[in-house]
């Protein structure tokens, strides 16, 4: 007898040391003939990250995630997670109780983001956690010698790859570098980083310009509307023409692609199919536009794709627009760009309301519509082309401060994140942020 209830209090005893070396929150569990509680909502955590050549399945996979649960997961976060943008090292982390169940999942894409989704009385519900961080500004300058180029003395400077791209391609659309790209030529770009404890976890450029003896004087000037990953954030010229030699045009004034083109699990049988489109997040009754002028062949209905429009454009490729909540043309209408063909819905076998947009090469094969050109308009006009000249006149405002600060000794000033309101957008004002410091220095401000 003595000895059974000694192998039962070991046992318990090795419970209890297992228990207490993961996390203490949560609500607990007494256990009997000890003085002691073990935690039952969160117990232990796995961690990993994404890997070369891995999707999000398989990543979740690593933090012993399977696939059912893993779809419940992923169908929470897409409304506000582009996993199209998944990269290597984006971290995860999956939390479980003393029953092995998952109660909270992290994903994260940079150390001051993250996506938390948790179970909450039955049901997984998404919270978003941000940290705070502020922007600073630099201006980088430099010119062509023997044998170099834009893009190589850029990542000579230590410009990812990424940033190097946005530079050069919003200067492409001005100048012809294989043809007019000499040594001597100037350049000059004014970056944006975005940090966290002085690590950059964004870069923008906000602004560019070329001079060169052949390939003569030209800028660009970034545009930001108010709503994040708007169709028209881009580089335009001072006159508002778009820097994007020709394209098709976005079916949506918002892009965030909810779900990518080619083999993924459905979300709604869960089984692994081909994606011959993408998703593209958007609100019921949003108005969904041509992406280029054609004629409509197909304006129907059926059970998998809701309400469908396909147009067939000049070229002979056909582009779809699935799950419409309303259609308004109808079969043989001629439609030109960016007309509003129909509204964003959730008919068919879906799982939320969004848009499927497809594309069909000429040759009747599918192909990812988002590798084709786009371009949100060729023009800035209106509400937007004001808004333009007033972010133009705020950037040539930064890059005169910026060099004043090089002649003096200058003070740093961490600007904290820019909430973009729905009225205006505007830079912050440095007197405001300053206060009497501003006044008494006769410093430039670094934002």
């Amino acid at each position: 007898m003595i000895k059974d209830m000694s192998l039962k209090i070991l046992a318990i005893l090795v419970v209890f040391l297992c228990s207490s070396a993961f996390s203490s929150t949560g609500s607990y569990i007494q256990i009997p003939f000890l003085n002691t509680q073990v935690n039952k909502e969160r117990v232990f955590e796995i961690s990993g990250q994404v890997k070369s050549g891995q999707g999000l399945y398989q990543a979740l996979k690593d933090v012993s995630i399977e696939n059912a649960l893993a779809l419940e997961i992923i169908n929470t976060l897409r409304d506000d997670v582009e996993f199209s943008k998944l990269k290597v090292g984006d971290q995860l982390k999956a939390e479980y109780n003393f029953q092995g169940e998952l109660v909270r999942f992290t994903f994260s894409q940079n150390p001051a983001e993250k996506h938390l989704v948790k179970k909450s009385q039955g049901h997984w519900v998404y919270e978003f956690i941000e940290e705070p961080t502020f922007w600073e500004s630099r201006i980088v300058n430099g010119e062509l010698t023997e044998g170099s180029t834009l893009q190589g003395v850029l990542l000579e400077e230590g410009f990812s790859p990424e940033t190097t791209n946005n530079i050069v391609s919003a200067l492409m659309c001005k100048v012809n570098f294989r043809m007019h790209a000499r040594v001597g030529d100037a350049f000059q770009a004014l970056i944006q980083e975005r940090k966290y404890k002085e690590e950059v976890i964004e870069t923008r450029v906000l602004y560019t310009a070329y001079q060169g003896d052949r390939a003569g004087n030209h800028e660009t000037f970034l545009y930001q509307d108010e709503e994040k990953g708007s169709t028209y954030n881009a580089h335009y010229t001072q006159d508002g023409q778009a820097l994007i030699r020709s394209g098709l045009r976005y079916p949506l004034s918002r892009l965030h692609v909810r779900s990518g083109f080619g083999w993924r699990r459905h979300p709604v049988t869960g089984r692994r199919t081909m994606h011959r489109g993408v998703d593209l997040r958007g609100g019921v009754g949003k108005p969904v536009h041509a992406v280029a002028e054609g004629r409509v062949i197909q304006s129907t209905y059926n059970k998998y794709a809701g309400n469908k429009i396909a147009i067939r454009h000049r070229d002979g490729s056909i582009s779809y627009y699935m799950h419409l909540n309303k259609r308004r043309v109808n079969k043989g209408a001629w439609v030109k760009t960016y007309q509003v063909i129909g509204t964003v819905g959730k008919t068919g076998r879906v799982t939320g309301p969004h848009l499927h947009f497809g594309f069909k090469r000429p040759n009747g094969r599918w192909m990812n519509p988002l590798s084709k050109r786009m371009i949100a308009t060729p023009k800035l006009s209106g509400k937007r082309f004001e808004k333009l000249k007033v972010q133009i006149a705020q950037i040539k405002g930064l890059i005169q401060d910026l060099r004043i600060s090089k002649e003096s000794p200058y003070l740093l000033a961490k600007i904290p994140n820019i909430e973009f309101k729905e009225a205006r957008f505007s830079w912050p004002d440095l007197s405001q942020v300053m206060g009497d410091e501003l006044q008494r220095s006769p410093a430039s401000v670094t934002l």
